[in-house]
């Protein structure tokens, strides 16, 4: 029991170290690794909407932060970049006008990613089935991380 109760008390301080210094990880490695250290700046701001619209979502279908979910919530991160970090470096490596710009990204990775994430969500259904509210907390973030991404 009483491991139980110190998981809970350092849960969130715990939860938010983790997300501050992977979101800042993700970012020290964009400006290393995007040519254009303004399009990297942008990673900052987006990471950490994506993240706390994650745990809205999260809390939008009742789910509790436990030991399942921190785990899910430290993984989302890389996840989420994934998308991210795909289509931006596919904007900036781009030739034309910003509009023409948008349509090669679109038309390139845009469909990339379109098919990652029907393909993440095709391999996680079979878990909304489940008896088990760990199988289902992992459907439930899973399709968080889908929509967002």
């Amino acid at each position: 029991m009483f491991e139980t109760w110190q998981f809970y008390r350092y849960c969130v301080e715990e939860l938010t170290f983790s997300a501050v210094v992977g979101i800042l990880s993700v970012v020290g490695v964009a400006l290393l690794f995007i040519p254009l250290w303004s399009a990297s700046l942008t990673v900052l701001p987006r990471m950490c909407i994506v993240y706390i619209d994650m745990l809205g979502f999260l809390q939008w279908f009742g789910v509790s932060i436990n030991a399942v979910t921190y785990v899910i919530l430290a993984m989302s991160i890389g996840l989420l970049v994934d998308f991210l970090m795909h289509v931006l470096l596919r904007y900036y490596e781009s030739p034309g006008t910003r509009a023409e710009k948008v349509i090669v990204t679109l038309r390139t990775m845009g469909s990339s990613i379109l098919l990652g994430g029907i393909t993440t969500f095709l391999g996680t259904l079979p878990l909304a089935f489940s008896q088990s509210n760990i199988f289902i907390t992992v459907f439930i973030a899973f399709i968080g991380l889908v929509v967002l991404g």
